[in-house]
């Protein structure tokens, strides 16, 4: 690991270099045959779990209250399919706990869950992406803190929402995607700024989706609202990109065909599938990379308590951190597997200066997508930007 990198990660993890220097952690010596065929597959040796048993050392009434309870219920946007191993995976560590699992998509993932608490019943007592009604969850008093989590500690507070609801499980990196046929990298922008002032990318080179919250929403915790707001009218009126209502990966698409140049904002998951796929495009992370972190979160007063914590931890953990790694190319949030062997495109992630959303930054995202708004209808394209 380089100097810059080493300094870079101390930073965001909160972490003095000079601890850097410390023994390892001790090595898990609990290893499930189901783990050790995982780390197998991935052709990963067993010390990228070392320090696993200490992320597990919940305490044994936590263990035996589950056992009894029995079930965990589990909601999370992962196909049936792909959450199957998974939950093997955490039987074969916790025997005689089921896993009842509801895939959540769309708007209403996080919107049924909660109507749900308020009438008095569960969906789920474990579930993630209800970010977008973070207010309305905290209005509500729906979700316990997980601080008590002995994994908790494994993940950077920085990926944490205020008070600890939610934790982050998993990170995504919002950058720019380019078709690799029609752009030069001497041409691609080192900072967000450099799309500004290059007149290379004016005039419909760029296509634009309407997830502004996802990349300016999160820049704004690091640049503020002066730098937002001058940005949004500098792009629509000087850069003036095509405004595309595609998803995501339909628009990333058209850019491997010619559409347009450059797409903004691309993540680093679903251009990696593409490229794989054969498609001339590739990322390119301009400074500061704006890092968003998916939380987990368990809802209070829910039946399984005990359960609900076995199962949120383990999320946390190294071994539940590579589980959702191979489900769903999940890039974990856990610290200790910050490693190019689970980013889609490390080269443009571990050598960057990264702004991870903040709280404030969440809070504040209605802000940034009703100012983009205002452009973006201007501009022909009709549809309230998501």
């Amino acid at each position: 690991m380089t100097t810059h990198r080493t300094t870079m990660f101390a930073a965001l993890f909160g972490i003095a270099v000079a601890n850097l220097a410390v023994a390892p952690a001790a090595p898990a010596e609990t290893l499930t045959n189901e783990t050790r065929k995982l780390l197998k597959d991935l052709k990963l040796g067993e010390d990228v779990l070392d320090g696993l048993d200490a992320e597990l050392a919940v305490p044994q009434a936590w263990i035996d209250g589950a056992k009894k309870e029995g079930v965990v219920k589990v909601r999370l946007p992962l196909e049936i399919q792909r959450f199957a191993g998974m939950a093997e995976l955490f039987k074969a560590r916790y025997p005689g706990i089921e896993v009842e699992y509801t895939r959540g998509t769309g708007p209403a993932r996080a919107q049924q869950p909660l109507i749900t608490f308020k009438r008095g019943t569960y969906l789920a007592d474990v579930l993630s992406s209800w970010d977008p009604m973070e207010q309305e969850y905290r209005a509500a008093d729906a979700l316990i803190p997980l601080s008590d989590l002995p994994a908790f500690k494994s993940v950077p507070a920085a990926y944490n929402a205020e008070g600890n609801y939610g934790v982050g499980f998993r990170l995504q990196h919002w950058c720019i995607g380019y078709n690799t046929e029609k752009v030069k990298k001497s041409d691609l922008p080192k900072t967000w700024e450099d799309i500004l002032t290059n007149p290379r990318w004016r005039g419909g080179k760029i296509g634009m989706a309407r997830n502004v919250h996802v990349w300016l929403g999160t820049l704004w915790g690091s640049k503020g609202t002066a730098w937002v707001n001058n940005y949004i009218e500098k792009t629509f009126e000087v850069v003036k990109p095509q405004l595309r209502k595609e998803n995501l990966r339909a628009y990333l698409k058209l850019m491997s065909i010619g559409e347009y140049d450059m797409a903004i904002p691309a993540g680093d998951f679903i251009i990696r599938t593409l490229e794989d796929d054969g498609m001339p495009i590739t990322l390119h992370c301009p400074e500061p990379v704006p890092t968003n972190a998916g939380w987990i979160g368990i809802f209070k007063g829910n039946p399984h308590p005990n359960a609900a914590k076995l199962f949120a931890n383990w999320m946390l953990s190294k071994e539940g951190q590579i589980a959702g790694y191979r489900a769903d190319s999940n890039i974990p949030a856990n610290k200790g597997l910050a490693r190019g062997e689970f980013l889609p495109y490390p080269e443009e992630v571990l050598e960057h200066r990264l702004a991870v959303r903040t709280p404030a930054a969440q809070a504040n995202v209605v802000n940034v997508v009703k100012e983009f708004n205002r452009y973006w209808i201007a501009g022909g394209a009709g549809e309230r930007p998501r």
